[in-house]
């Protein structure tokens, strides 16, 4: 009985020194660290001056600075700069910081890059119809604030060949919105009056192109990104591809086509165009574009322009439609990349 009485009071002593030695933790009573441990306290102002000290070091000035409020408090610095790199060109940046951080930093590109597809550059506002520009005077549809309604403000940028890029700020980040678009996004258009913007791109001519045809592309913001493939987009090419000649119900009869041959195959490849993007038969649309008669002196320009269209098909059927846009900004949509790098 003697042993059994020390045997336990040992192990009744090695239990408390073991459980005392627990609480020599850094973390305490936790025994292990909180999240907050890891996450920098919110300063919105030491973010902008960690700002202002890399743009003096990379010799950039300050042309635009916009805010705006963050989906669930706080505010969002959205800042545009322009420089001058090695080989004397112009040069661009764009920071956006929040209190928890710097969550955009695009630009400047190095003199030396050769691929200079990167946006950097800031659109203070968009106008609708319009290519926009740095220096564009503020309007409703501005960077900072909500674009598509979706709760998060919004930031847009355009690289060195005019293409748009939005993206969603949150507190912790950015993410780049997807877009499903048969031309490069070069503006943005309100196509149902609806007071949100619809992205825009136009296939680019040759100059001196003798047909010349106004092939658009429209992308309205539905589900988590920019598609041709939802109904807004739909609904504004099927307008068109019934053409301002297409017989109506209490309009008469259908106008006479066009006599000039150019104005004819323009039209011809216009109404095309859309139709595909209105999601019609794409072998449908083909075989009534390849009923057209085409001079020999136009036969070159229409082949390319028919090629065109054939691509618009390929771009119309990649992947299913776009879900109706339910709301919730995403943390990082489909199809997009984390925030730029700055080179």
């Amino acid at each position: 009985m003697g042993v059994l009485r020390v045997v336990c009071v040992v192990c009744v002593s090695c239990a408390s020194s073991c459980a005392s030695d627990h609480q020599v933790s850094p973390w305490g009573a936790a025994g292990r660290p909180t999240l907050g441990a890891f996450v920098a306290r919110p300063d919105l102002d030491a973010r902008l001056h960690a700002i202002d000290v890399e743009a003096a070091e990379l010799g950039l000035k300050l042309e635009v600075e916009l805010r705006g409020a963050l989906r669930r408090g706080g505010e969002v610095v959205v800042r545009g700069y322009r420089g001058t790199d090695a080989l004397g060109r112009r040069t661009s940046a764009v920071r956006v910081a929040t209190p928890h951080g710097v969550v955009i930093a695009a630009g400047p590109l190095d003199s030396g890059r050769v691929d200079r597809r990167q946006a950097t550059q800031l659109i203070p506002s968009l106008l609708p119809g319009h290519e926009p520009e740095a220096t564009e005077q503020l309007g409703v549809f501005r960077s900072g604030t909500d674009l598509n309604r979706d709760g998060a403000p919004d930031v847009v940028l355009r690289n060195e060949g005019g293409e748009l890029e939005i993206w969603a700020v949150q507190p912790l980040g950015a993410a780049r919105y997807a877009v499903e678009l048969a031309a490069p996004p070069r503006f943005a258009l309100d196509v149902d009056q609806d007071g949100i913007l619809e992205l825009a791109g136009r296939i680019p001519l040759d100059e001196g192109d003798p047909i010349a045809p106004d092939l658009l592309d429209v992308a309205g913001f539905e589900g988590d990104r920019y598609t041709h493939r939802g109904s807004v987009a739909r609904a504004f090419h099927l307008e068109r591809a019934e053409g301002p000649g297409a017989e109506k119900a209490g309009q008469g009869k259908r106008q006479e086509p066009p006599k000039d041959d150019a104005a004819r195959l323009r039209g011809a490849l216009e109404q095309a165009w859309h139709a595909v993007l209105a999601g019609r038969p794409a072998a449908e649309a083909l075989a009534t574009l390849d009923r057209e008669p085409v001079t020999p002196a136009l036969r070159g320009a229409f082949s390319a322009h028919r090629a065109r269209v054939a691509g618009a098909i390929a771009a119309a059927a990649s992947g299913p439609p776009a879900p109706p846009g339910v709301g919730g900004v995403p943390t990082r949509p489909q199809g997009a990349s984390e925030t730029p790098a700055r080179r």
